[in-house]
């Protein structure tokens, strides 16, 4: 049986005692109703995975002792998501299947058919928001790692992204599968830009292809622009993985 998980950056990893506070420690002390001497899991979404024994369990921190540390090593091939903000639900939606299938970041993007706008103080809210939805999401499922998770930028900066492979999945006629868009070689590295609700504009589509990203068919169906991303990460993830 697996031990209940907890998350703790890993800046406050300080060896070999972890203080969780804040959210976790709400959730270990209060709703997990943990206790010194039980033991858990505390893991920093880079990789490392400790395996703990509760020291101490107060109202605002849990104080535990590491009895043994493991740490996952990254994927060959990192794959950078880069999806156009979209409704709140389906995005959030879409961040949570992101970290089960292993995106190593995410690059929300802004472009002219996108429907959400947020100014500086509700981007902050919007991404502490997320980040937290996307630390229980591999809490859940038990995966080392939390992909990064940057601020919303334009279109013509989010297509400057520096990879080994840039790939957008796209309704043109002049795609071609996800798979024969692979090179012979592994990448070290893959960037998908994924469009909005109605898609790309063909000005849009125009920048990003003029900035190297090569266009992919997922298929005769229509996809969500949470769907697409979904799907190109988990063909990309069989494939290259």
């Amino acid at each position: 049986m697996s031990l209940p998980r907890f998350h703790l950056a890993p800046a406050d990893w300080c060896m070999p005692h972890l203080t969780l506070t804040s959210d976790e420690a709400q959730h270990c002390g209060r709703v997990m109703r943990k206790q010194p001497g039980d033991s858990i899991e505390i893991f920093d979404g880079a990789g490392r995975v400790a395996v703990c024994e509760i020291t101490h369990v107060s109202k605002s921190e849990v104080q535990a002792r590491i009895t043994s540390e493991s740490r996952v090593e990254p994927f060959q091939t990192s794959i950078h998501l880069l999806p156009a903000l979209i409704k709140a639900e389906p995005f959030e939606w879409l961040l949570e299947k992101a970290v089960e299938l292993g995106a190593a970041s995410i690059q929300p993007i802004i472009t002219e058919r996108t429907v959400i706008h947020l100014d500086a103080a509700q981007t902050e809210k919007k991404l502490a928001k997320w980040r937290r939805h996307m630390i229980e999401s591999a809490k859940q499922c038990h995966t080392p790692f939390v992909p990064e998770l940057h601020a919303p930028i334009s279109l013509a900066y989010g297509v400057k992204i520096q990879a080994g492979l840039k790939l957008i999945p796209a309704l043109s006629e002049h795609t071609r599968t996800l798979k024969q868009a692979l090179p012979s070689s592994r990448p070290n590295s893959v960037a998908v830009l994924i469009g909005p609700e109605g898609d790309f504009t063909a000005e849009e589509e125009a920048l990003a292809f003029g900035a190297g990203f090569v266009p992919v068919t997922l298929g005769p169906l229509v996809l969500r622009a949470e769907t697409a991303g979904i799907a190109t990460l988990a063909i990309l993830g069989h494939e290259l993985r």
